[in-house]
């Protein structure tokens, strides 16, 4: 098995199927390709917290901090919940010093019925200390739920759903199994996005009577919230919309929604969209770019981000230049509609070595001056614990791209995880950066191997909190 077959095979979600899908063409979109190479810069990368499966483990998402300084996160699993290993934790990193931080679990998840149970987005948290985000599963139905934690005297928090997931009704036309984390506007409403669900029946591999939703969480009296679904996504046979998106969305300067899907588009690889309000208070959909197949990259599976012009920049798992392992692309509005395309990246790695990541499942952070950051959760060549195969790919690596005034981007890869205590695959939705340039994200492995036990070929370790000085 050669080393890319090793790194499909170790992924667990969609996108590695969606790449598949036979190549599709999109005449009408520009496509530019920028290059530049890549450096290294030593930073040091200190372990703030590590994970221990009997009370939290497999931190998935990234990390929120509030104006303290205090970092908020999620984990997949752990805890006395109904779902197997635990339905997971969200938990606080409570800054006491200039380094030092304590660590503490918000809420335990429950699961089915109860509570939600799996979350899979980072934590939201606005001004006065509320946390909310989305599970994947568990509620009424088992769809996933959008909560609520609110700070209480004495360091407490309170969980209220604001919305349990149901589309299995034919004639229910919600999301089912939310996978993104959430947005929110100036009057307090909540957006977010579903990998299922939205009506139509359409039913496979990664469609549940439908293949995925964008939704909003308007707020009412006495705390309560009304959920609509402002687009479905119905993966019906010749729909050229885009299916099962997992990621979260961002705002433009005049309100518009963006976000993209992994799968969909004109050749099945994916696709940027754009949700415009009406004054009715409903949103036109537009697919504004269909990734076509190597060249441009494909299988966008996590968030994008914007600039102050107004471009946005996102990753692709697959494709790139010289038969890529994935790409970073951006996509600028054109002044007639419609959108360019660049690809200002193209992730590599040789039949020797692995210096670069491989297959970005991991979103990206963009600083005021336009730098971006983010993870790649295999590569960096750092060690031989994490994708086995030859060459030895590496745990994963933290980068920046930084653009010049050319608008050329330059990738520096400021860390590698080494697989062991330091933590391994890091496959968060986005990175936080405080205000002196400090970097915190998470890993799903690595830490302590003896409290996960590890799978024969992987590091082991149920994945740490890391903070990473440039």
């Amino acid at each position: 098995m050669n080393f890319k077959d090793v790194v499909l095979k170790k992924r667990r979600s969609l996108t590695s199927a969606l790449s598949l899908v036979p190549r599709g063409t999109v005449a009408a979109l520009a496509l530019t390709l920028i290059v530049m190479p890549n450096s290294w810069a030593a930073s040091s990368e200190t372990v703030l917290h590590t994970f221990n499966i009997s009370t939290a483990a497999d931190p998935v998402t990234g990390l929120a901090m509030d104006a303290a300084g205090n970092l908020y996160g999620t984990t997949r699993l752990g805890g006395p919940g109904a779902c197997g290993a635990g339905c997971g934790v969200v938990f606080k990193l409570t800054k006491t010093s200039k380094r030092g931080f304590t660590y503490s679990v918000l809420h335990t998840f429950a699961g089915p019925l109860s509570d939600g149970g799996n979350p899979f987005g980072a934590p939201l948290v606005d001004s006065a200390g509320n946390v909310s985000g989305t599970t994947a599963d568990g509620g009424d139905a088992g769809c996933g739920v959008v909560y609520r934690l609110s700070p209480l005297a004495g360091g407490e928090y309170q969980e209220t759903i604001l919305h349990s997931f149901n589309n299995f009704v034919h004639t229910n036309k919600d999301g089912c199994n939310p996978g993104s984390y959430l947005i929110s506007d100036a009057d307090g409403n909540l957006y977010g996005t579903t990998t299922k669900g939205g009506g139509g029946g359409v039913n496979g591999t990664f469609c549940e009577n439908g293949c995925g939703t964008v939704f909003k969480l308007t707020p009412e009296k006495h705390g309560k919230y009304k959920e609509s679904v402002i687009h479905s996504f119905p993966g019906t046979k010749g729909n050229t919309d885009g299916q099962n998106p997992v990621a979260g969305l961002v705002f433009d300067n005049a309100g518009n929604l963006w976000g993209s899907t992994p799968g969909g588009g004109v050749g099945g690889f994916g696709t940027v969209f754009e949700l415009t309000p009406n004054p009715d208070g409903t949103y036109t959909e537009s697919t504004l770019y269909s990734f076509t197949g190597r060249s441009t990259g494909f299988n966008p599976n996590t968030n994008l981000v914007i600039d102050q012009a107004g471009s946005l920049y996102g990753t692709t798992v697959n494709g790139g230049l010289n038969n890529g392992d994935g790409v970073v692309f951006k996509v600028t509005p054109q002044p007639g509609g419609g959108v360019e395309e660049s690809i200002i990246h193209t992730f590599f790695c040789d039949v020797m070595v692995c210096n670069d990541g491989v297959t970005p499942f991991d979103g990206l952070t963009i600083d005021a001056n336009g730098t971006l950051y983010g993870t790649v959760d295999l590569g960096g060549g750092a060690s031989g614990q994490c994708g086995g195969g030859s060459p030895d790919l590496g745990c994963g690596i933290v980068y920046t791209l930084t653009p010049n005034a050319q608008g050329e981007f330059t990738e520096t890869i400021l860390y590698r995880f080494q697989g062991f205590a330091d933590g391994a695959e890091p496959t968060g939705d986005h990175l936080v950066i405080d205000a002196s340039g400090n970097i915190f994200g998470t890993t799903t492995q690595g830490g302590d191997s003896n409290a996960c036990p590890g799978v024969p070929g992987t590091p082991g370790g149920c994945g740490v909190v890391f903070e990473v000085t440039p």
